[in-house]
């Protein structure tokens, strides 16, 4: 879960999200710059937008709107969990 403004919604990485990352960024999540921040916060709202969609979840929010209720804080633990989910995925294949 992650909180955007007032409202706590889902928020995994799903082939849906990788999907929409890919149509409206045009490129794969393994080719992103995680430096980006606009690629990061797309990859994010992407994420929010489909795990919403397959808990059959209103998610309305636009991306402008997403990145004016995100705050740097918000970044920086989406940004850890992912990079543990990673971690653990490493583990695991090794």
């Amino acid at each position: 879960m992650i909180k955007v403004g007032d409202m706590e919604f889902p928020c995994r990485l799903t082939m849906g999200a990788m999907l929409q990352f890919k149509r409206t960024v045009g490129k794969d999540v393994s080719q992103m710059n995680w430096e980006d921040m606009e690629e990061l916060l797309t990859l994010m709202w992407c994420c929010v937008s489909s795990a919403c969609r397959a808990d059959n979840i209103e998610f309305s929010i636009d991306f402008t709107m997403f990145c004016d209720l995100v705050s740097p804080a918000d970044m920086a633990k989406w940004n850890s969990a992912i990079a543990e989910a990673n971690e653990k995925k490493s583990e695991k294949e090794q």
